[in-house]
């Protein structure tokens, strides 16, 4: 190899070996291969990367649970169905108790019937005073009816003569709304059918005995 000629002067940087080449200065040219590999080994390894970890999550308890899910509300419908035809076939073969008992669901129960109550009496004073006179021709008449009233339970019964105008037939008269009841009591008791009322008169109720009474 000849020296290259230069203008200066040699020193000792220019003193080589015969034999001795330059080192450290030139590579040795890289093959295409060598360039384009680091980018393959990249692109692999993220493939490998996606595709395992996709097969991590498929296999993960996740996705088994949704997968072993999914069976199963798929089929609560059909139980469902199931059970709601079972309930409607029952109530078909089991005809309605009320239904037998009463044709076309109509209550046999009848309204109660008002049975009418008889109207309650005022119940009767028997302590009112009564006075009881003999209008007839005969004696002892006033008195035995006062004895009727006795034994009844009239506790106020005054037996006596009448003066005056006598009445043709027996009567029974009372003072005032407040002792018709008890008037119409005695005249039942005996047996006179003909009750007045008269403002005037001196006590509560007076029996008048005429005609043909106690015969």
């Amino acid at each position: 190899m000849s020296k290259p000629t230069t203008k200066y002067p040699e020193d000792e940087f220019d003193v080589l070996a015969p034999d001795a080449a330059p080192s450290g200065v030139h590579r040795a040219p890289r093959s295409a291969w060598s360039r384009v590999a680091p980018f393959v080994i990249v692109v692999v390894t993220c493939a490998v990367l996606a595709v395992g970890t996709v097969y991590y999550l498929a296999q993960s308890p996740t996705s088994r649970l949704n997968a072993s899910a999914t069976p199963s509300a798929s089929a609560e419908p059909t139980d469902a169905a199931t059970d709601a035809a079972t309930d409607a076939a029952t109530d078909a073969a089991t005809p309605d108790a009320t239904d037998e008992a009463t044709p076309d669901g109509e209550a046999t129960t009848e309204d109660p019937v008002d049975t009418p109550v008889a109207p309650i009496p005022d119940a009767v004073d028997t302590t009112t005073s009564v006075r009881v006179l003999n209008a007839t021709a005969r004696s002892g008449v006033a008195a035995g009816a006062a004895t009727t009233l006795t034994d009844a339970g009239w506790s106020d019964v005054v037996a006596d003569n009448f003066t005056g105008t006598k009445p043709t037939s027996s009567l029974v008269y009372f003072k005032s709304s407040e002792s018709e009841a008890a008037a119409r009591e005695v005249a039942q008791l005996l047996g006179i059918t003909e009750v007045i009322e008269a403002p005037k008169l001196v006590g509560p109720v007076s029996v008048v005995l005429a005609g043909s009474f106690g015969k």
